[in-house]
């Protein structure tokens, strides 16, 4: 069983916070056995992540009290194959993109990061935890790809910002677009796309041969707006959660 200790959760949820995958030959029993050593350690909250296509993990789980929370897909767009469909492009009119590098910029994005832009994730859904909670998260994790040399823009409808994202560089021949966010989505309702067409758009005046990202099934809009722009799943897997008394 791999496991990763996700320390940065105790900052951002206030939880000891633990990721485990399985390997080849690990059994509910294995999992079972490594639960007791991470909850003897302090443990308290896991994140089981497993492939799709593993029954014994899918029907087992649920009464080991774990909870599926999502599906993430892996998805990857090549350069050359990018294209935005046209139903999306044409709307895509007086909007424009400003990288914000600047201090009082950067805190403003976090500010409405906090105020709750994101309530579908599964921080957010968890009755465990707060909204207040989950945007503290993603601003804490923004910071933090920023410190590491990512890039923070933002896109405006005239002078007024209605969404966010950001790029980090992977690898010299890959970006990926790892957060976005549209600030009021009862006001701005229709922009999402637009949104992240603007992200695409711009993830390709980098340097690049591709971009590669994940997207959850929470947010199943994003995948399709990925998938007609080109993009292929190279990689599907399952999320369970269980928080430990």
């Amino acid at each position: 069983m791999k496991t990763f200790h996700a320390a940065y959760e105790k900052r951002n949820l206030g939880v000891d916070t633990y990721e485990l995958r399985p390997e080849p030959g690990d059994t509910p029993d294995t999992l079972v056995a490594e639960e007791k050593r991470l909850a003897a350690s302090g443990a308290q909250y896991l994140v089981m992540k497993t492939p799709v296509d593993s029954p014994e993990w899918l029907f087992n789980l649920p009464g080991l009290g774990y909870t599926f929370v999502e599906t993430v897909f892996h998805v990857a767009i090549k350069a050359k194959e990018y294209h935005m469909p046209e139903e999306i492009a044409r709307f895509d009119r007086g909007l424009t993109v400003a990288e914000r590098a600047e201090t009082p910029d950067r805190e403003r994005v976090y500010a409405l990061i906090r105020s709750g832009v994101f309530k579908s994730d599964r921080v957010s859904v968890d009755p465990a935890f707060t909204l207040a909670q989950s945007g503290a998260r993603y601003a804490n994790w923004l910071a933090q790809m920023l410190a590491k040399g990512g890039k923070l823009y933002e896109v405006l409808q005239k002078d007024r910002p209605i969404g966010f994202f950001v790029i980090v560089r992977v690898d010299k021949r890959t970006v990926d677009p790892v957060l976005m966010g549209l600030y009021d989505e009862a006001r701005d309702r229709g922009m999402g796309a637009l949104l992240h067409k603007k992200t695409l758009d711009t993830c390709f005046t980098w340097p690049c041969d591709r971009l590669t990202s994940t997207i959850v099934s929470n947010n199943a809009k994003v995948l399709r707006v990925y998938v007609n722009a080109g993009a292929t799943i190279a990689d599907t897997e399952y999320t369970y959660v269980k928080h430990l008394d």
